[in-house]
This record gives structure tokens, C-alpha cells and sequence, in this order.
């Protein structure tokens, strides 16, 4: 039988991707990748211009960074006081502590790009 805490789960599950996020991040931040076809903000205007494609990078790698990192603040703190919420509430607030910063980091930067 599973004895692992399902709330447990839920902090885990989003605690891996974050931290991926966190991950992939730096090398962004450090303008290590250079344009390619699988790793990056890979859009027409940041492929334009090697300059634009690590100014956009970097900024995106840094937004992501900021998003992964509230994720793990969040899951923190789900993780401290997981006893006191029910299941699928720390369900929900786990799932918007991940969606909300990570779609308003990809959105920041979308924005940044067009400023480009």
C-alpha cells in the first residue's frame, strides 16, 4: 500500500518542474545558448539578430528565474502548513502559484521582445 502523503505529492509536483525552470534558467541569464531550434524564446524577431536573441534570452531567463522561484517559495510554504488545508484547496493554490508567475513570465517577456 501507498503511504506517501498525497498533499506531499501535489508540492512535489510542482515543486520538479520549478526547479527545471530554475535550471534552465541560468544558462539563459549567463547568455550561454546560443539561437537554436530547441532551447530558448525562439520567435522570428529574436532569430533576427544574434543581439536581440541574448537580450531577449536573458530577460526571459530572468523572468522564468523570478516565476520558478515564487513557485518555490509557495511550495515552501504548502509544504509547512500542508496539515492545515484540505487536499484539493492545496491542490488549487499549488497549481496557481505555478501557472500565474510562469504565464506572466512568458508574457513579460513577449512584451520585452516586442519593445526589441
Amino acid at each position: 500500500m501507498d503511504h506517501f502523503d498525497p498533499k506531499l505529492k501535489v508540492i512535489i509536483s510542482f515543486s520538479i518542474p520549478s526547479i527545471l525552470f530554475v535550471i534552465f534558467s541560468i544558462p539563459l541569464i549567463l547568455k550561454k545558448v546560443p539561437p537554436n531550434n530547441a532551447y530558448g524564446f525562439r520567435l522570428k524577431k529574436t532569430f533576427s539578430d544574434k543581439e536581440i536573441w541574448y537580450k531577449a534570452n536573458r530577460y526571459g531567463g530572468a523572468a522564468l528565474l523570478a516565476a520558478a522561484s515564487l513557485t518555490l517559495i509557495a511550495c515552501t510554504y504548502l509544504f509547512f502548513n500542508r496539515k492545515l488545508l484540505y487536499f484539493d484547496d492545496l491542490n488549487r493554490i499549488a497549481f496557481v502559484f505555478f501557472l500565474a508567475p510562469i504565464c506572466a513570465a512568458v508574457l513579460l517577456t513577449l512584451l520585452y521582445i516586442k519593445r526589441l
